[in-house]
Formats: C-alpha cells, sequence, structure tokens
C-alpha cells in the first residue's frame, strides 16, 4: 500500500508541477481533472482556478513541437492537508516534499543526486502524453566551494544521468531526441548569484578577463558526445577514446581560450555605441534615475493628497463656525 501511495502522490504531483502547462498543451487543452478537482474543494464557492472557453480548448490542444524538460533532482512525495484558509500553490497540490538523507548532495540544498528519478519521469511523460518528443534542455549539478578542476562529483553524476537516459530510450521506449548540460561555463546563477558553479568550464571571477578553465567533466563529457554514448570495455579500446592526431590537440595554455573583454566590446545603448562596461553602468544609472523619479512622483503625490485632504478639513470647520 506504501508504495501505491506515494506513486500516487508522485502523478498528482506532477499534474499539479509538470501537468499545470503540459495537461493543456500535450492532452486537450484543459488542466487535468486532479488539478481542477483539487482547486474547487478548497475554494469558497467559485473555483479560483481560471476556465477555458471551448474555442481556447481547441486552439491551445496541440500547439507543441516538442516537450522541453528542465531536471536536476527528484523528492519524495506525502499527502499534506493545509488548513482551508490557506490559499496557494502549495496548499493547492497539498503535497509535501522531502529527500533521504542517504542521498548525495550537491552545492545547491535542493539538489540531490537521484538518476533513478530522471528515468521514471521521461517514462511518465511518455506514457502521459502519448510519447512526444523530448529533450531535455537542462540538467546538471553544482558546487559551492572551489573545488578545483577535477570535479569527479559531476563526471558521476553525468555518467548516472545520461544512463538512466539511455534506458529510457532503449528500454521504455521513449522518444528522447536530445540532451544539454547546465552549463557550458560557470555563470550568473539568479538568487544565489556567483556562489553556486554548474559549469564544464571554470570562471574565474576574480580576473578582470574572465577566463574560463575547461574542468575534468568537461573532457569527460567531450568523449560521450564523440562516441554517442559510452563503449563496452569488454570489446577493446574505442576509437573515439584514441588521442587525437599530432596536430590537432589544443594547446593547454589559459590563452588559447577565447577571452571575452568587457573594456573594448562595443553594444548599442539608446543609439550609442559603448563599451559593455560602460552600457551596463548606464544600465544602472537610467534604473536609478526611473526609481527616484518613481519615488518623486510618489512623493509629490502623497504630500499633494495631504495637503487637499487639510484644506477640506479646514474649509469644514470653517463652514461649521
Amino acid at each position: 500500500m506504501r508504495h501505491l501511495l506515494i506513486l500516487q502522490h508522485f502523478v498528482g504531483e506532477n499534474k499539479f508541477y509538470a501537468g499545470w502547462f503540459a495537461h493543456p498543451i500535450f492532452k486537450n487543452g484543459d488542466y487535468s481533472e486532479v488539478m481542477k478537482r483539487r482547486i474547487q474543494e478548497r475554494s469558497s464557492g467559485k473555483s479560483r482556478l481560471p476556465e477555458f472557453t471551448e474555442s481556447e480548448k481547441q486552439r491551445i490542444k496541440g500547439t507543441f513541437d516538442f516537450f522541453g524538460l528542465n531536471h536536476y533532482t527528484t523528492i519524495l512525495a506525502s499527502n499534506l492537508n493545509y488548513p482551508a484558509i490557506i490559499s496557494s500553490y502549495d496548499a493547492d497540490r497539498g503535497v509535501a516534499a522531502i529527500t533521504d538523507r542517504s542521498w548525495l548532495g550537491s552545492g545547491s540544498f535542493w539538489l540531490k543526486v537521484t538518476p533513478f528519478g530522471f528515468r521514471r519521469l521521461l517514462k511518465w511523460i511518455k506514457e502521459e502524453y502519448n510519447n512526444p518528443p523530448i529533450y531535455v534542455t537542462e540538467n546538471g549539478i553544482s558546487e559551492r566551494v572551489d573545488g578545483g578542476l577535477n570535479d569527479t562529483w559531476r563526471i558521476h553524476y553525468l555518467k548516472k544521468y545520461i544512463n538512466e537516459a539511455l534506458k529510457g530510450i532503449v528500454r521504455d521506449g521513449v522518444d528522447l531526441r536530445g540532451y544539454t548540460v547546465w552549463s557550458l561555463m560557470d555563470n550568473f546563477e539568479w538568487a544565489v548569484g556567483f556562489a553556486e558553479r554548474f559549469g564544464l568550464y571554470f570562471t574565474n571571477y576574480t580576473d578582470p578577463n574572465l577566463p574560463r578553465i575547461p574542468k575534468a567533466s568537461s573532457k569527460y563529457y567531450s568523449s560521450i558526445i564523440r562516441c554517442n554514448g559510452f563503449p563496452d570495455p569488454a570489446t577493446g579500446p574505442h576509437w573515439c577514446l584514441q588521442p587525437q592526431p599530432e596536430g590537432t590537440t589544443t594547446p593547454a595554455s589559459s590563452t588559447s581560450w577565447p577571452i571575452h573583454n568587457a573594456s573594448t566590446e562595443t553594444v548599442q545603448f539608446l543609439g550609442l555605441d559603448l563599451t559593455s562596461s560602460n552600457a551596463e553602468v548606464a544600465l544602472y544609472l537610467l534604473f536609478t534615475l526611473l526609481l527616484v523619479t518613481a519615488l518623486g512622483l510618489g512623493m509629490s503625490s502623497y504630500i499633494c493628497l495631504k495637503k487637499t485632504k487639510a484644506h477640506k478639513n479646514h474649509d469644514l470647520k470653517l463652514s461649521k463656525h
């Protein structure tokens, strides 16, 4: 029974999470019955979930070229009934999400190494949405501290996840047509900024030229691309793993990598040719001016409103006298 309940929560969670957008497009132009029922039960009177017209359903249904999937990790889901007074996405889906402490971690608190869930999700998409062509648009792992260029944890992650994707194709019949690692190089990661690194290439943020240096995972991922998979060691050394012919190798010096120089690259900004760094400064100044203007207008409106109210109160007192 426990496995059945976990499966039910898995399906329910996916129909709220991925299915929120996928169900109308890949199924019938409308939200799933699970989503509609849950939100109706937690609404007072008319459901808070907007309704599609029949015309909108027909226009939305089937409007896809492929299923684009960003996937990093898996959670354990269980039922969680929120108080009826709480109206939110999490309360509507009614799912508690936890992780197993035995799972390997990463540089992101939410990202655990769970390759088994990748294959299950791909298979669920196949069965739920009639096997659409799938492109994995993001998949990767982070580190928070500078662990050097020998990122064995990322190699382990890529090997396990790509192997599960391969099982999904060969054993489950998933129509997986493309896979993209996140990310090519360390970059700005939303709210955590530069603290978490997902890149196959190390970005040196302390150098003004921001040189990109290949990590061990970049070489490993390159071999997967060259070999189009994992060569069988039992068949002997594969040609794709052989060293490149002399004269075709890339020099090891960091000067061989293209360097992005923000001080010389020019961009168009409000009709002017500025360097990237100057354009960035101009953009911040423009944003600051707009913010100051908005605050000034707000303060002026508040003062005018206060004066008008005081004037009306004064006139009212005079009329009473």
